[in-house]
Parts: structure tokens; C-alpha cells; sequence
């Protein structure tokens, strides 16, 4: 199919660890996990155009990962998509959720 054929990519070469020390590394802030993360952990919902051709399958995934969220104890979800920030700000807005929504540069600017 590619030439030359390039590997299947399964997250196991994703970025995990700096996003996770920059959260741990700001004051006032817990880092809680969620029980599926890294390699395991479920799309945001809003990733290749999956809100404009399905848009109820991009709200459910959001949901799904907003419970997870919040089955943790956590009082907001970071994210470093503006999709998934938006998708997930407009999931709580409907179902009328307190889990706040940041973008990992918005705690840091706010941090600083």
C-alpha cells in the first residue's frame, strides 16, 4: 500500500511523558489518570473530521471520556486539541456537567 510500507502505528510511539510533567509540574494542579491513557487511551471523539460526518458517534465518544474523567475524582480534563476542547466544552455545556475544559497552554499561561 506505501512504498516503502511504513509500520502500523498503535500509540506506542506517541507522546506521553513531557505533557504529563509539565501538568505535575504546576502549582495548585493534581495530576489524576484516567484508567485508560496512553497507548490505551480512547480518541476525544473529534479527530479526522469524525464531528462533521457523525457528529452523534463524536458526542458520545466525547461523553464516554468525559465519565472517565469524572469517575476520577477530577474537576477538569486538559487537552492539547482545540477539536477535542471544543467538543468536550460543548458535551458538558448539554448535558449541564461541571467539569471545567483546558488546553495544556492555557494552565500553563494561567500557571505563570
Amino acid at each position: 500500500m506505501f512504498d516503502p510500507p511504513r509500520p502500523y502505528r498503535r500509540g506506542t510511539k506517541g507522546v506521553y511523558e513531557p505533557p504529563r510533567r509539565v501538568i505535575a509540574a504546576l502549582p495548585g494542579v493534581t495530576l489524576t489518570e484516567m484508567d485508560r491513557i496512553k497507548e490505551y487511551a480512547w480518541c476525544g471523539g473529534s479527530c479526522g473530521g469524525v464531528t462533521d460526518s457523525n457528529p452523534a458517534f463524536a458526542e458520545w465518544t466525547a461523553a464516554e471520556r468525559l465519565e472517565e474523567a469524572m469517575s476520577t475524582g477530577a474537576e477538569a480534563i486538559v487537552t492539547a486539541s482545540p477539536w477535542s476542547e471544543k467538543l468536550f466544552a460543548e458535551v458538558i455545556e448539554k448535558s449541564g456537567g461541571s467539569l471545567k475544559v483546558y488546553d495544556i497552554v492555557e494552565l500553563v499561561d494561567q500557571a505563570i
